[in-house]
């Protein structure tokens, strides 16, 4: 679970990444709401990438992110709705319900990036037997 901490420059560009895209998504939310709410859909698997692909600069993963979530924004939107409901339900519970809400939401999230990655895999392969 740690183990993108293991090394200190990724720690740095973690938090790097985490300061860009509040940045930007600022910036974007300056313009309106609705703007921010979908850049922040399209930057929702930075995290995920840098973990990936620790090559990456701040900006690339980003971008990646970005050119990844196209096609697939309102999706991870309604993934992200479908868990109201539970949240709810956690606030009744003086919050104790959160302590299952919340890995069971960055579960769902991660599982979501699995299938866009494997997706465009699928999708890559496939291109590339039809060009041969």
């Amino acid at each position: 679970m740690f183990s993108i901490y293991k090394y200190g420059k990724t720690l740095f560009k973690i938090i790097g990444a985490s300061l860009l895209q509040g940045l930007f998504l600022f910036l974007w939310s300056l313009l309106l709401i609705i703007p921010g709410i979908i850049k922040s859909l399209s930057y929702s698997q930075t995290f995920f990438l840098l973990r990936d692909h620790s090559e990456y600069t701040m900006f690339e993963a980003i971008t990646e992110s970005r050119k990844m979530m196209n096609g697939y924004k309102w999706k991870y939107f309604l993934l992200g709705l479908s868990f109201i409901g539970w949240g709810i339900l956690c606030l009744f519970t003086l919050g104790i319900g959160f302590l299952w809400l919340v890995p069971y939401v960055s579960t769902a999230m991660a599982t979501f990036y699995n299938q866009i990655v494997f997706s465009q895999d699928e999708n890559d392969t496939s291109d590339k037997t039809i060009i041969l």
